[in-house]
């Protein structure tokens, strides 16, 4: 990787980090993620995104303990090899958290009202898991606690406003690990000239 450009070099890098440190990030990293989260493209520049942050550990294990039923009902249902297995177990722990004890979620919310909303803050959510790699602040998408939108209780302690949905829940934290990099299949490219 020598010679590539940071850009690159944050892409290259950027991995899904399921152990963290117990240390806080400051307001101001939290402020310079978000930054770079609304610096994504969005269509017609309507900007569909708004954030919630949550530091209140109690209720992270709240949304977890929550979504933990649904996930394992839905892994049971679907094929289980390979990760899908060993996930569907470390839900079943005693303890385990969807969060891996990150401490700090970040909530991307996206309008109802616009068609391209879940795009839009999904480059948003990019941007800000890119600029976390390049910090040194470790990120993962926990799709699973999407599932706190069939919970209108839960949507209120998450201060969830109506005509929005969770598009992005990304817990963020120090690494306490360092992944090593994953295989990845070669692109499927079609040239057309």
């Amino acid at each position: 990787m020598t010679g590539e450009n940071e850009v690159i070099k944050a892409i290259l890098n950027r991995r899904s980090i399921r152990n963290y440190r117990d240390e806080e990030v400051s307001d101001e990293e939290i402020k310079k993620l978000i930054n770079a989260g609304i610096h994504a493209p969005s269509a017609l520049a309507l900007q569909p995104w708004s954030f919630v942050v949550v530091k209140d550990r109690k209720l992270m294990d709240k949304v977890s303990d929550y979504a933990k039923p649904i996930v394992i009902e839905s892994l049971k249902k679907a094929k289980t090899g390979g990760m899908t297995k060993k996930y569907l177990e470390m839900v079943g722990e005693e303890g385990f958290s969807i969060f891996y004890n990150a401490p700090h979620l970040l909530l991307i919310l996206g309008r109802n009202d616009l068609l391209y909303s879940d795009i839009d803050c999904s480059l948003c959510a990019e941007n800000i898991m890119l600029a976390g790699a390049s910090l040194g602040i470790g990120t993962c998408w926990i799709g699973s606690a999407k599932t706190a939108e069939n919970s209108p209780e839960l949507m209120g302690e998450l201060k969830i406003p109506d005509g929005c949905h969770i598009v992005a829940p990304i817990i963020f934290g120090y690494r306490a690990e360092e992944p090593e990099t994953p295989a990845r299949n070669p692109a499927e490219i079609t040239w057309l000239k």
